[in-house]
């Protein structure tokens, strides 16, 4: 079997769903009937399609498995990133607080959709385990362990996150990510991981090309799941690899939206900020009993200015 083909089949899968997630987060607005009832068919579909290739070691199996894994996931993500499962406070992080406070925090901010990934792992652990193709199997694994890997590292601490693609509903989550030099558990968690993936891609060597691909598709997935921790790490900007293709106009550099206004208007709109923000203040009183005093100077519109004489 050429292990070419299923590398870069892995590699097109990776890039376009997670393209196809960080498209639809920043423009689904949260409609909620129709976006649960669109993400419950479509996890429906990727349920039936993990056990459909759980039940052969076919080629075709393996790829169904896969593919309806990244499909649930994906899934999973956007019910997180268009706010419609996320968790029960909205608070932005207080400064100068501790670990374990902050921790709680972070994840009460997040708890329903945590709580529905250990709902969504247990339904296919269910299904799957013991199965004969156990590719869609792992790769739900692979995403579900290393997803809570990269959460804690930034809770922990990273020297360099991308946030150009998270969506504004959920700007308060930048505040319990830490900017700072990896802790231990950076390297423990990116050593295992790499472990786990040449225990995989060793056993793939080992097996016969119809049973191959069942480890060696999740594998190579294990392998990209390392490299966006790496990412993490380095000063790279990985959010070019989607950038180009999938990045909305009217999202500036900073992950900040603003909406164009035609020419005539957006003078107007400089032109009103500019006359309710400072205003020139003008007043001269003049007495015959006494020298005059004159105050001239910047002030605010709605201030008021004494004036002494």
């Amino acid at each position: 079997m050429s292990l070419l083909t299923p590398i870069l089949i892995v590699i097109a899968v990776w890039w376009f769903g997670t393209g196809i997630v960080l498209y639809l987060q920043q423009r689904i607005a949260v409609v909620r009937t129709p976006l649960i009832a669109t993400l419950s068919v479509l996890s429906i579909a990727a349920l039936v399609g993990l056990y459909v290739g759980s039940n052969g070691t076919q080629h075709w199996q393996s790829y169904v498995g896969f593919v309806s894994a990244i499909v649930l996931w994906g899934c999973i993500e956007l019910s997180y990133y268009t706010g419609l499962v996320s968790g029960v406070h909205q608070r932005t992080c207080p400064d100068g607080i501790d670990t374990i406070k902050r921790f709680k925090l972070a994840l009460g901010a997040s708890i329903w959709h945590e709580v529905s990934v250990l709902f969504a792992g247990g339904v296919v652990l269910t299904l799957l385990l013991g199965s004969d193709n156990p590719a869609g199997l792992y790769s739900f694994l692979v995403l579900w362990l290393m997803r809570w890997s990269s959460k804690l590292n930034l809770f922990f601490g990273v020297p360099n996150f991308n946030t150009d693609w998270f969506p504004q509903r959920l700007a308060y989550a930048h505040s319990y990510i830490r900017r700072a030099p990896v802790t231990l558990f950076f390297p423990v968690s990116v050593s295992i991981a790499g472990l786990i993936a040449m225990q995989l891609i060793t056993s793939s060597l080992a097996k016969p090309p119809a049973e191959a691909l069942a480890t060696l598709l999740p594998a190579v997935l294990l392998l990209l799941a390392i490299l966006e921790h790496v990412f993490m790490a380095l000063p790279i900007a990985d959010s070019e690899l989607w950038n180009r293709i999938f990045a909305r106009d009217d999202i500036d550099p900073d992950g900040a939206e603003h909406h164009e206004l035609p020419s005539a208007q957006r003078v107007q709109a400089q032109s009103n900020s500019q006359s309710k923000s400072k205003g020139r203040l003008h007043k001269a009183i003049v007495s015959t009993n006494r020298p005059v005093s004159v105050t001239i100077g910047d002030v605010d519109n709605t201030a008021t200015q004494t004036v002494s004489r």
